[in-house]
């Protein structure tokens, strides 16, 4: 075993593609090369003396000797990164790095524009991740699996770090162009005449909160389908008398862009209610969340950055 020459680079590729199973994965998630990536594997294979995986159709599957070494490159590479933390200077120009980030699908857009806009010219070597939510990521976060995920205030676990970069302010009911719900004077009652369609953010409500207003007041609407896209539901709306709430300004600001829907203002009436139900734990607004694993220079810029872009860019789409 030639235990001299393994370095921190080595370490983190050896982990990365034990986690995914893939080489062309671990190399995105890096910022390196294919090849790089299989020159460092078979320097381990040379220094471990041990094939460490072994080829399936459905991946990489690790050796037994690989399961005995990973809880030591584990351990190996938290203390790299807490020199990192504690002795490194950050210069956004020179680091490389890979974050993971998780969005509502209402975010997503918001969030690239952000790292286009905002980081990747200060930072190039810097690369992104960016998925819309699709499952409970919690314990990614808690694990540093994931890196940031961009919400709504609904999120509930007390072991997640949160920085809110804008309160909400207006709620909009968005519509077909031609729908009635447009003109004229606006009630509840006059909402609860047309089915429902939720964007269905995971994991934010267990009923629509047009429902729950609705069945307060005595009144009953009727949902037509949920969704976790904002494409869909502008299709969706488009070609029916559905309504949907959206307190998003992003989605306000792509709706400009789709002719045949529209939107319309609450009234202050219904944006307090509203507000009111959805303020029992925290500020109505949108969040970054993140654990504590993660914590280097890198990961702290970037988290700034993100903070203060999708603040930005939130304050631009309001006035517009």
């Amino acid at each position: 075993m030639k235990i001299d020459n393994l370095n921190y680079l080595q370490l983190r590729v050896l982990l990365s593609v034990y986690k995914h199973g893939q080489g062309n994965i671990a190399a995105t998630e890096l910022g390196l090369s294919n090849c790089n990536v299989t020159r460092t594997l078979n320097a381990l294979r040379d220094i471990f003396m041990d094939s460490l995986f072994i080829r399936k159709s459905h991946g990489l599957i690790p050796t037994k000797k690989l399961e005995e070494l990973i809880p030591h490159a584990k351990y190996l590479v938290e203390q790299y990164q807490l020199l990192e933390r504690q002795h490194s200077v950050f210069t956004p120009s020179e680091s490389g790095g890979h974050f993971v980030i998780r969005a509502y699908d209402e975010f997503v857009y918001a969030v690239h524009k952000v790292i286009a806009n905002y980081i990747q010219p200060e930072a190039p070597n810097l690369r992104f991740d960016v998925r819309s939510l699709s499952h409970d990521c919690n314990n990614e976060l808690i694990t540093g699996d994931i890196d940031f995920v961009v919400v709504y205030e609904g999120f509930d676990d007390s072991r997640l770090n949160n920085e809110i970069f804008s309160e909400t302010g207006d709620i909009y009911i968005l519509a077909n162009h031609n729908h009635p719900i447009l003109e004229g004077e606006m009630s509840l009652e006059q909402l609860s005449n047309y089915p429902l369609l939720e964007i269905d953010n995971y994991n934010d409500l267990s009923c629509p909160l047009l429902v729950n207003l609705c069945r307060d007041n005595g009144l009953q609407m009727d949902v037509a389908g949920y969704t976790d896209s904002v494409a869909t539901a502008m299709q969706m709306l488009a070609q029916s008398n559905s309504i949907t709430l959206s307190c998003n300004q992003f989605t306000r600001q792509f709706v400009d862009m789709i002719p045949s829907v529209n939107y319309r203002r609450l009234t202050d009436e219904m944006i307090n209610d509203i507000k009111e139900i959805r303020s029992e734990q925290r500020a109505v607004g949108n969040y970054i969340l993140y654990g504590n694993i993660n914590n280097s220079p890198a990961f702290n810029w970037v988290k700034s950055k993100l903070v203060y872009g999708l603040e930005r860019e939130w304050r631009l789409a309001s006035a517009n």
